[in-house]
């Protein structure tokens, strides 16, 4: 599900849920204003923020699998 927040800060940032085959949200991934994308783990709470334009974990300690990080890259302004 993506929800588009442009009216809010007036830069088209977008929201992602990935949901599992239940459909339970398993991750949240937000496009900040800066770039930058937070993911939140459902199940743990965590929330890291990743640099797609590098695909570099700006939280040090957490890791984000590659799949996840894809998300992230996709979410990002040209």
């Amino acid at each position: 599900r993506t929800v588009d927040v442009t009216e809010h800060f007036g830069i088209p940032l977008v929201t992602e849920e990935l949901i599992d085959c239940f459909g339970q949200v398993m991750h949240r991934l937000v496009l900040e204003i800066d770039g930058t994308v937070s993911i939140t783990f459902s199940a743990s709470g965590v929330t890291a923020r990743v640099d797609p334009t590098t695909r570099s974990v700006l939280t040090p300690g957490v890791h984000i699998p590659p799949a996840l990080m894809d998300h992230a890259v996709s979410m990002r302004i040209s």
